[in-house]
């Protein structure tokens, strides 16, 4: 009797020492909170007070989360500065709309809310609540020292709180999670079905779901109800009794299986309402089923992990249905480089020359290569059969007016072509402030190329894929962004328009406020982290004159919007290169024809010459569509042979000549130039050393000039007045005797 006694009380024991469900409630205003009038706004000296009344919460109840939801308006805001405090004895505070008291009343009694990593969408109010609780204080009173505006009727407190779960939300079913290269994978089936019962919807029937797209994903109308998925991790199996100790990665809307970057005509209701969504395939070509959520978790340690998906109804989350259909593990990941996963191939017969492929992709990047947790789109087109061993690169922007992929018509290339998803709206294909979309302020972060990052990641990946040659990597540069130019220890060479000043043109000015922040933002930030100095390249290069830069082909862009936004920086920059004595051309047709014959074939290793003051350039004004000539020609009908330079030490070649037929015929039989090695790789020249120099005709050896000339402090020597005509001149550098 005395053991069965024993036993009783033990299992009795272990019965109240059980852990309780954990909870997840709203406390706010109004709206989809479980807790409706809770929070007021008082004003003080010290700042505004949010007061939310916590009385409903069990008293004692262990806190498991808080987060504090609030809707920041714009791309950019200051940082939050809210601190819990304690309501101290003195004079009553005013209503928010009331003068305020002389502050005695708030006692700091925390840190500052901190902004969750690594989505940044909300303020964790953790350690806000259990000191709350640690004073006796039935509710939370929140600081605000300093804020951007949001939205006062919809802020929330949500709480994950130790208590009994009543009326838990329907529970997702089929959770599967898979590791592949740095990631994990998880898919689930939602509780609402978005698609309307169909296998096959069009944007038309998705627009009664959703408000609008974002390039995060849908907007859900949350008409009947809001309901959210939470992404759950924990180092053991998730369970309702270990759902306290797991941690929250994120959290999902429904339609999350849908591509929302890739939406023809832009507007999905509107313009092509019949057109079909794409699915995101997590598994290479693939597409994820209709009905089918998902969540992509880059590692951030090695391990064993488990993972859960709990679904939530206006803040309220099933956290008692916690088992088999909805929580896997264990699961082995390890931290790597993450890969690109293959949507689609998209393949094209080419007569007479095989198939081309252009190949989709989604690629979810992280810090540095995007400010949060993002996925990109990405294509790739190549032609096997006609494919160099090894090949070129071309990383292109297309036009650029667009934030996504904007690849070329599918042709017979020797080269692989990749294009890929830019940061909206497009900062000038460079980069974007870290708080940017989130609730960090500016003061939190700072500005980062993570366009280019992102870029030259996937450069490294694509090197992996197919037979890239290293040494011909090229950027395609549309109507934006010039950041290629900085990287000449990547790109042989670029193309395009470029945006060399974005300060001139007020198009420019404004878009870049509207993109990156206005300038006064950046007061005090050094320059590796000021866009408003970076994107100047006319700066740039003048203070950086011995910096090798990529062959830049300059051509006129129709997208660039002429004297507001692309003209007008061009005379500055035009004449910077020359004064530089850079390589390149500016709307050469000559140039064009002649690597598309292979004349031409700009190489990161091979040295080519810098040519300026032709005789038969083009007037190009100073910025002023009225003056000189608009989309002039600058070094427009020169040509060289990469074929037969020669760069040794103590010997520099190269044969030139005008653009003698065809398209880009030069209009007058000769010219003057002036001429500088550059990129050389073995011949090299120490300021003030003296070489001897000849000009001679190739088909009979004729010298047509020689002279000497002095190489300048950076070791740069340059033949001025050099005589060119469309006969093919070999010009040779050799130092003095």
């Amino acid at each position: 009797m005395k053991r069965l006694v024993t036993a009783m009380l033990a299992l009795a024991a272990a019965a109240s020492a059980a852990p309780a469900e954990v909870v997840v409630q709203r406390w706010g205003v109004g709206g989809r909170v479980q807790h409706p009038k809770t929070l007021t706004f008082n004003r003080h000296d010290q700042g505004r007070e949010m007061r939310f009344d916590l009385s409903a919460m069990p008293k004692g109840a262990a806190v498991y989360r808080a987060r504090l939801l609030v809707n920041r308006p714009g791309y950019h805001g200051r940082a939050f500065d809210i601190v819990p405090v304690q309501v101290m004895a003195g004079p009553p505070a005013k209503p928010d709309t009331g003068p305020a008291l002389p502050e005695i009343r708030l006692k700091v009694i925390g840190q500052p809310l901190p902004v969750a990593a690594p989505h940044y969408q909300w303020l964790d109010a953790t350690e806000a609540v259990r000191a709350a609780q640690r004073i006796g204080d039935p509710g939370l009173s929140l600081l605000i020292r300093k804020a951007p505006r949001f939205d006062q009727k919809t802020a929330v407190l949500e709480v994950a709180f130790e208590g009994r779960l009543a009326d838990p939300p329907a529970q997702v079913k089929d959770v599967k999670a898979f590791y592949r290269d740095g990631q994990v994978f998880i898919t689930f089936r939602e509780i609402e079905d978005i698609g309307l019962g169909k296998e096959t919807v069009t944007w038309g029937d998705l627009a009664t779901r959703f408000k609008r797209l974002h390039y995060t994903g849908p907007i859900p109308r949350d008409e009947k109800g809001e309901v959210r998925y939470r992404v759950y991790q924990h180092t053991g199996p998730i369970t309702p009794q270990t759902l306290a100790k797991a941690k929250l990665l994120g959290e999902v809307v429904p339609g999350s299986g849908y591509n929302t970057r890739l939406v023809p005509g832009g507007d999905f209701i509107k313009q092509r309402p019949k057109a079909v969504p794409l699915r995101i395939a997590v598994e290479p070509g693939k597409p994820l089923p209709a009905g089918y959520g998902l969540y992509v978790h880059t590692v951030g340690r090695n391990g064993n992990y488990h993972y859960a998906v709990l679904a939530a109804a206006d803040g309220l989350e099933n956290t008692t249905d916690v088992g088999a259909g909805n929580a896997v593990g264990p699961i082995q990941q390890r931290r790597v480089t993450p890969q690109p996963v293959l949507q689609r191939d998209v393949v094209t017969k080419l007569r007479g020359a095989g198939d081309y492929h252009e190949q989709w992709y989604s690629y979810w990047a992280v810090p540095p290569q995007a400010n949060r947790p993002l996925r990109y789109d990405l294509a790739v087109g190549f032609c096997p059969e006609r494919m160099a061993r090894p090949a070129a690169l071309e990383f292109t922007r297309g036009h650029t007016w667009g934030p996504n992929p904007e690849m070329p018509r599918p042709a017979p290339r020797p080269n692989v072509v990749i294009s890929m998803s830019t940061d909206p709206v497009n900062g000038f294909w460079t980069g974007i402030h870290e708080c940017r979309d989130t609730l960090r302020g500016v003061e939190q972060g700072k500005w980062q190329p993570f366009t280019h990052n992102r870029q030259e990641a996937l450069i490294r990946w694509a090197r992996t894929r197919w037979p890239i040659d290293p040494q011909r990597i090229v950027g395609s540069t549309g109507a934006w962004g010039l950041w290629e130019f900085r990287r000449a220890d990547l790109y042989s060479y670029i193309h395009g328009w470029g945006m060399p000043e974005i300060t001139k043109g007020f198009q420019c000015w404004n878009w870049g406020r509207g993109v990156w922040g206005p300038p006064e933002m950046y007061k005090g930030v050094p320059d590796k982290s000021n866009p408003w100095v970076l994107q100047d390249y006319t700066t740039w290069i003048l203070a950086n004159p011995t910096r090798e830069l990529p062959y830049f082909q300059v051509h006129r862009g129709w997208g660039a919007h002429f004297e507001e936004m692309g003209w007008p920086p061009f005379p500055r920059f035009v004449r910077a290169m020359m004064d530089t004595r850079r390589a390149f051309s500016m709307n050469s047709t000559a140039v064009s024809e002649a690597m598309r014959q292979g004349i031409i074939s700009i190489r990161r290793d091979q040295s080519l010459p810098a040519l300026g003051n032709c005789s038969l350039d083009d007037n190009i004004g100073e910025g002023d569509l009225r003056s000189g000539r608009a989309f002039g020609q600058i070094n427009g009908f020169l040509v060289w042979e990469s074929a037969t330079t020669v760069d040794e030490p103590g010997l520099w070649q190269v044969t030139c000549w005008l653009w003698a037929s065809g398209r880009g015929a030069a209009p007058l039989d000769e010219c003057t130039v002036d001429l500088t090695p550059r990129r050389c790789q073995q011949f090299k020249a120490k300021g003030g050393q003296k070489f001897d120099w000849t000009n001679r005709t190739c088909a009979d050896g004729k010298l047509l000039q020689s002279g000497q000339a002095v190489a300048d402090k950076h070791g740069l020597v340059t033949i001025k007045g050099l005589k060119l005509t469309k006969a093919k001149h070999r010009i040779t550098f050799r130092p003095a005797k």
